[in-house]
């Protein structure tokens, strides 16, 4: 019996080491277990939030190439109106005047004006020439036509009309919206007033979309082609002066005396302008004045009383 319950002791110690040490495993394994199960979710977490993070790193990205593109200006190409003159000499006007038209010509401009005068001999001694040439080579034109002979003087110019290009442009644009609106109440119009009214409204936008549209050429034609003035000259000598003839006759003369007629005629006339306004001023007071008068010469002046009968 003895060894019996020494057996079972030794059994039931043994058996109770195994269940701690199992117990201490379970609990070791699971606190490995359940170390692990937090740190990955915060890994999870972390994950999630690096997760949210790398997507939010191109929306940021975007959002500010998105800000920047709202922040960059759109390109504009900027409108310039550009005018100049110039003056040069030389020996040869008429050669210089050929070669300044050739010039102008390669570079797909042409003459607008021109004003060219001779001595006594018929030699050309001077020539003014308006040149349009195109504004991108404005700076080309003036070195060419610099190289003609000896620059004595030059002038540049340039205007900026870049915000009246963009305002004319963008209500040429609203304009047309609203000739569209109007059509389209036309269309709706049923009774004669209103297809009066829409009519008169819709002609009138149509004129100043017209009114728009010829400003907005103008400009184009400004910004595209430049003014460049080239004053030809003779070397040494001034620009001769046509003085003018003394004409003698009887054409002359009566064309001398109209011209007197119409400007003694012309002073008048402007006198009595000038005095117009003081004689109406002086008719509204002496008229009514004159009136009154009038009126109290016409009343009859009263009759003396009947005088007393001497018999009675």
């Amino acid at each position: 019996m003895r060894r019996i319950r020494a057996a079972t002791a030794v059994v039931a110690v043994v058996g109770v080491v195994v269940l701690a040490g199992c117990g201490a495993s379970g609990n070791d394994s699971t606190s490995g277990d359940a170390a692990p199960a937090p740190a990955a979710k915060q890994g999870s977490g972390s994950g999630e939030s690096a997760g949210n993070a790398k997507p939010q790193a191109p929306t940021e990205g975007k959002s500010e190439a998105a800000g920047g593109g709202g922040n960059e200006q759109p390109a504009i190409t900027r409108a310039i109106i550009k005018s100049g003159s110039l003056a040069v000499e030389g020996d040869d006007v008429s050669g210089m005047r050929q070669k300044a038209v050739a010039a102008i010509g390669s570079l797909e401009g042409q003459v607008a004006s021109e004003d060219t005068g001779s001595d006594s001999d018929g030699k050309i001694t001077r020539s003014n020439l308006v040149l349009k040439v195109p504004t991108k080579s404005f700076e080309t034109a003036i070195q060419r036509l610099s190289d003609l002979g000896k620059r004595t003087q030059i002038h540049q110019e340039s205007t900026d009309v870049t915000e009246q290009v963009v305002d004319v442009a963008s209500r040429i644009e609203s304009q047309r919206a609203s000739l569209d609106r109007m059509r389209a109440l036309m269309a709706k119009a049923n009774t004669i007033g209103e297809i009066v009214s829409v009519e008169s409204e819709l002609t009138r936008r149509e004129a100043d979309l017209e009114s728009l549209l010829a400003k907005q050429k103008n400009l184009a034609l400004q910004t595209d082609l430049a003014t460049l003035t080239l004053t030809l000259t003779e070397k040494g000598k001034p620009p001769a002066i046509t003085e003018p003839k003394e004409d003698k006759g009887f054409v002359p003369g009566l064309k001398s005396g109209w011209n007197a007629f119409t400007a003694a005629f012309t002073s008048i006339a402007t006198a009595v302008g000038a005095l117009v306004p003081f004689l109406v001023l002086l008719a509204i007071i002496l008229v009514p004045l004159w009136l009154f008068r009038s009126k109290l010469r016409r009343r009859p002046a009263a009759l003396p009383p009947p005088a007393a009968n001497s018999g009675q």
